[in-house]
């Protein structure tokens, strides 16, 4: 299979170093006025860089399908109906998830996870800017609510536990569970010291009690070491797309870590029902499910996926 191929040349190069931890990848010594976005963004005057167009040529159609707190995203055409992704992050935090993202990016093209063509990135601060290739196919999220059967839903958990099994057994190398986890407990210290969300926030993500006593709790009941594996740090289903049931790219990489497996597995558990977890689980190449991992793994993911 093509990721043999991709194991082969991380191992050989040492690529795989590129994938490292949050705590070491992102700039610790960042404020957290550098957190936040400084300025809103105006989709249709915002000025693309010279080094995005010269890829593109002249931009003749623009849209922006989402704007959000991380920065936007820019649909862009040429004259020759060539269509492109521009991503904008704002601010020094997520200009450096964006610089991720296009290291990540460029490890996993060509490999059996499909993933847009990262073409360009450009930091112009306090922007940085990401243009990929359009990657076709529908949300992973429209097509679960439009399925007609308990069937269709199935093999969409199918293509989606078997991609993210997939996902899991690239090469790492060498790497510490512990230290892999440490790094995660302390970005989400950091993140509710500096109050990147709010306590209603955390509510409507299922943090119902005090913040600061639950990540004590997480602290005193670290699971016990398991695998580390890639993350992909937000595998859900709208960041997937599909034709049909088969996933024709997997998008939004930002939150690319290493770390335990039941990390994503949490993440995406939340978004089936019952019968389509095991499905989803199945698929991945598990019977059961480890609830203790599964339900710490996604009380810190609250903390971090931010």
């Amino acid at each position: 299979m093509m990721y043999h191929i991709f194991m082969k040349r991380a191992i050989d190069s040492g690529m795989t170093g590129s994938i490292q931890p949050r705590i070491r990848s992102i700039t610790c010594g960042l404020t957290p006025a550098e957190r936040l976005p400084p300025m809103s963004l105006d989709p249709m005057t915002l000025r693309i860089p010279a080094q995005v167009l010269a890829v593109t040529g002249p931009v003749v159609h623009r849209s922006s399908p989402y704007h959000g707190r991380c920065g936007l995203v820019l649909l862009l055409q040429n004259a020759s109906e060539q269509r492109f992704v521009l991503k904008v992050a704002r601010g020094a935090y997520r200009m450096q998830e964006l610089a991720l993202e296009y290291e990540v990016l460029k490890l996993l093209h060509g490999t059996a996870i499909p993933v847009p063509m990262p073409l360009v990135h450009v930091q112009n601060r306090p922007l940085g800017f990401l243009l990929l290739e359009h990657a076709a196919g529908r949300s992973a999220t429209d097509v679960l609510r439009e399925a007609g059967s308990s069937d269709d839903r199935d093999r969409i958990a199918m293509a989606m536990g078997s991609m993210l099994s997939m996902l899991h057994h690239l090469p790492v190398g060498t790497v510490s569970w512990q230290d892999c986890v440490d790094g995660q407990l302390l970005w989400a210290e950091r993140h509710l010291q500096e109050k990147v969300m709010s306590r209603a926030e955390f509510r409507a993500k299922g943090i119902t009690g005090d913040p600061v006593k639950e990540l004590e709790r997480l602290r005193a009941t670290c699971p016990t070491p398991g695998v580390v594996a890639v993350l992909h740090g937000d595998f859900r289903p709208k960041n997937v797309l599909l034709d049909g049931e088969r996933i024709m790219s997997v998008l939004d990489w930002s939150f690319a870590d290493l770390g335990d497996p039941w990390y994503d597995l949490a993440t995406m558990f939340g978004y089936l029902d019952p019968a389509g977890q095991q499905v989803f689980l199945n698929a991945y190449g598990l019977e059961t499910v480890d609830r203790e991992r599964l339900d710490w793994f996604r009380s810190l993911s609250v903390y971090l996926a931010v």
